[in-house]
């Protein structure tokens, strides 16, 4: 293999050589040349340059990123226990669903389940006032497509009557929360 690569080396060194030694002038070379003939009256023919295939013009759509403010009404009813026969301390497990969704209607929740603890002390035959705030991970879609997800938060006034050794409490407000979309 080495005398065939030498061979081929030293066959191109000796025909740069050959190439190299022959004197041709610029003069004769351009002498050699022929021109071809035309008729001014023939139109002469551009050459047809080949056209791409690809549209480069394509822009990607823009998408527009943008703060959206949801929101949803949400109803939560719960029942506890009334300890002893002087009332005291006790907790209700306050529920509810809720469908969040922006002003335009086009980014909505699906029907989420709200759930939250309401702790206070209760007396026998007294009223019952009490706040409460929710706060609910909830994911958002729009036209189908998930865009996200936002903390749904606000306070929610729920309220009743001990009714022997049992209260039941309802209560109504909104939830808000902002998203942003992509």
């Amino acid at each position: 293999m080495k005398k065939v690569m030498f061979s081929f080396i030293a066959a191109c060194f000796l025909f740069s050589q050959i190439l190299y030694a022959i004197p041709v002038s610029d003069a004769e070379f351009f002498s050699q040349l022929t021109l071809a003939d035309f008729s001014a009256d023939e139109p002469v023919k551009q050459p047809v340059e080949k056209q791409q295939t690809a549209d480069i013009s394509a822009k990607p759509p823009e998408t527009k990123s943008q703060y959206v403010s949801v929101s949803g009404y949400v109803h939560l009813t719960g029942s506890g226990w009334v300890p002893g026969t002087n009332g005291g301390f006790t907790t209700v497990n306050m529920t509810g669903w809720a469908t969040f969704r922006d002003s335009s209607g086009k980014v909505t929740s699906n029907n989420t389940y709200v759930n939250v603890l309401a702790s206070m002390w209760i007396y026998p035959n007294q009223y019952v006032f009490q706040t409460v705030w929710p706060n609910v991970h909830v994911q958002f879609y729009k036209d189908g497509k998930y865009v996200g997800s936002a903390n749904m938060t606000g306070s929610i006034s729920v309220s009743g009557w001990p009714t022997g050794s049992f209260v039941h409490l309802n209560g109504s407000g909104y939830l808000n929360g902002s998203l942003y979309i992509q």
